[in-house]
C-alpha cells in the first residue's frame, strides 16, 4: 500500500512540475512578443519563439511518457542557453532551467 502511494506521489509531482513549466513558458512566450527582447535584435525573439515552441512540443511528449522527449528537452535548454550567450541577453537566473531537466532525470530513474 505504502508503494502507491510513493508512486501516486511522483506521478503527482510529476504532473505539475510539467503544467509549471508549460505556464512559465507560456509566459515568457507572451513576454516576448511585448518588444522587451527587441534590444537583442531581429531573430532572438523568433530563435525564442521557435525554441519554446519544441520546448512545449517535448513537455507534452514527456507528459505521456516518451524517452526521447527528455533527450529533447535537453538539447532545447542547452540550446537556449547558447543562443543567450550568443545574442548578449544571458542572466544567471536561466541557469535554473537545469533544475526541471535534473528533477526529471530523477523521476525518470527512480521509477521501478
Amino acid at each position: 500500500m505504502n508503494n502507491l502511494n510513493v508512486t501516486f506521489t511522483r506521478e503527482l509531482f510529476f504532473k505539475v512540475l510539467i503544467a509549471v513549466l508549460f505556464g512559465l513558458g507560456l509566459f515568457d512566450l507572451l513576454f516576448s512578443f511585448t518588444g522587451a527582447y527587441a534590444i537583442y535584435g531581429l531573430l532572438y525573439p523568433a530563435a525564442h519563439v521557435l525554441l519554446h515552441i519544441i520546448l512545449f512540443l517535448s513537455l507534452s511528449f514527456i507528459w505521456s511518457k516518451e524517452k526521447w522527449a527528455l533527450y529533447l528537452f535537453a538539447a532545447i535548454v542547452i540550446l537556449h542557453l547558447l543562443l543567450d550567450l550568443y545574442a548578449g541577453a544571458f542572466q544567471a537566473v536561466k541557469l535554473l532551467l537545469f533544475v526541471p531537466l535534473v528533477l526529471f532525470i530523477f523521476l525518470w530513474g527512480s521509477k521501478k
